[in-house]
């Protein structure tokens, strides 16, 4: 049985509550390749890491794959998530589709508070501090004091919500499942084939995938969806719409463990 772990969806990260920064990822194209698997023919057992309005696998209850979804939020939870089904199941193949967010919240505040961190900043320093006048202000710029509120009120004027770089999940694959073939993803904007192509290598490198699908946001929608496969040697294929996607995707794949003789 090839295992597989495919992640969909987008991340979501937390302001208070009730309020989330997310992004437009659906989990079409990652549903699309778990059916794909499915209907290879092959026995799969597919565990799908996804966001709770994700785009869920069709697959029926007599196919030869085992599905198993397990629904996360925010970037920790999924990276999380995908180290605890890494711990659990050495994975033949992993698919990394979800759209994980490259910032997750740091602190919220408002222009109150914020001004009231700077001034108190700067008077510390006032005091014989060694930090610089730039320093000072720098760090009540990103850790300002924060509002706690369950729920912020809507009533205030302003809200200042200070990001912070997230984990990269792709950066952890490898390590944890060492003998996988591994595919990202790269999602680009406005930028040419080449440029396409550039990007999508070089995550490849950097992060030894086998394979990385490249494509740019003016290409993707709910009815249409184009971008190109790209292989460790550099060679890359085009494919449109979702299925065709999905297709080259699980076909690379299989070839890839079948030259291994995993198959």
């Amino acid at each position: 049985m090839i295992q597989i772990l495919i992640t969909a969806g987008g991340t979501s990260e937390k302001i208070d509550d009730v309020r989330r920064i997310t992004n437009t990822g659906t989990g079409r194209l990652g549903a699309k390749i778990a059916e794909t698997f499915a209907a290879s023919g092959r026995g799969c057992a597919v565990t799908y890491i996804c966001s709770e309005n994700a785009i869920r696998p069709l697959i029926g209850t007599g196919s030869a794959t085992a599905l198993d979804v397990r629904v996360c939020g925010s970037v920790d939870e999924v990276k999380e998530a995908v180290c605890a089904a890494c711990a659990e199941t050495a994975f033949d193949v992993i698919v990394h589709s979800m759209a994980v967010s490259d910032y997750r919240v740091r602190a919220v505040s408002d222009s109150v508070l914020m001004t009231g961190g700077i001034i108190e900043g700067i008077s510390v320093l006032a005091c014989g501090d060694s930090s610089s006048p730039e320093e000072a202000v720098r760090e009540a710029l990103l850790s300002p004091p924060e509002i706690r509120e369950k729920k912020i009120s809507s009533n205030k004027e302003d809200l200042i919500v200070v990001l912070e770089k997230s984990p990269k999940i792709i950066a952890l694959l490898r390590g944890l499942a060492p003998g996988a073939v591994i595919v990202g993803f790269k999602l680009m904007s406005g930028v040419n084939e080449d440029e396409l192509f550039s990007a999508g290598r070089g995550l490849l490198v950097k992060n030894d995938c086998d394979f990385v699908f490249a494509n740019d946001m003016k290409n993707v929608s709910e009815k249409s969806h184009e971008g190109i496969l790209i292989n460790k040697d550099g060679i890359y294929e085009r494919a449109s719409g979702k299925e065709e996607i999905a297709a080259l995707i699980a076909k690379r794949t299989i070839e890839k463990l079948s030259e291994a003789g995993r198959l």
